[in-house]
């Protein structure tokens, strides 16, 4: 940003991107251009025990242990699994195989977008989805470059752990976007352990409950 001739800016990111925005917040080399961050991912835990958790808080960890799974059930977890041990045998696999990277990205797109947003009969979905195939498809190797962030950095499990380090505690001003269909549809609370936020946006109906309950039964 600075080599661009931007003095101040703020930063948002999800997923792989809020550990960008992380850096940016926590590290105090950023600390005089970058003014404030969002993000709608936060890994992290409520400052109370479990019986104190609000049905928020309850969904939110629900969702996170459907997506984890146990040691040798991580349904879910098979594509970082794989890149996070073998991020070039898939990644140049993937590079030329654009039906290969459609059955990848859209399988996620399936299992973490609010339903009505990903039928076949959506073109806008459709177009979504062909985009980011051919996002990855038409620059290759970026399918496999892409991978390398879970071969480098922190484990899933270990995230939680990795946001409650004093040295990754974001210090600027935090905003997060609780979104009900995300794997941490967190509390302020819980996201006010790992950073600065000043600003939270969230809502918890009866959708999201009964989202919980299918995934974790």
């Amino acid at each position: 940003m600075l080599r661009l001739g931007y003095t101040e800016y703020v930063a948002a990111g999800g997923d792989w991107g809020h550990w960008v925005v992380r850096e940016l917040g926590a590290n105090p080399r950023y600390a005089n251009s970058c003014k404030a961050i969002h993000t709608n991912m936060c890994p992290s835990q409520p400052p109370v025990p479990e019986s104190e958790w609000t049905q928020r808080e309850k969904t939110a960890q629900d969702m996170t242990n459907w997506w984890l799974g146990k040691p040798g059930h991580e349904d879910h977890m098979g594509y970082a699994i794989e890149m996070r041990t073998r991020p070039q045998t898939i990644g140049i696999a993937f590079s030329d195989n654009p039906v290969g990277i459609l059955s990848f990205v859209g399988e996620k797109y399936h299992e973490l977008v609010d339903p009505k947003f990903h039928s076949l009969d959506d073109s806008r979905f459709v177009d979504d989805v062909l985009t980011t195939v051919c996002l990855y498809y038409f620059t290759s190797p970026s399918i496999m470059t892409s991978m390398l962030c879970y071969y480098n950095n922190v484990r899933h499990e270990d995230y939680v752990e990795f946001n409650n380090k004093k040295e990754n505690f974001i210090e600027r001003p935090m905003g997060f976007s609780s979104y009900r269909y995300d794997i941490t549809p967190t509390s302020q609370r819980s996201v006010k352990t790992t950073g600065n936020c000043q600003w939270f946006r969230g809502k918890l109906d009866a959708s999201l409950r009964r989202l919980s309950s299918v995934h974790v039964s």
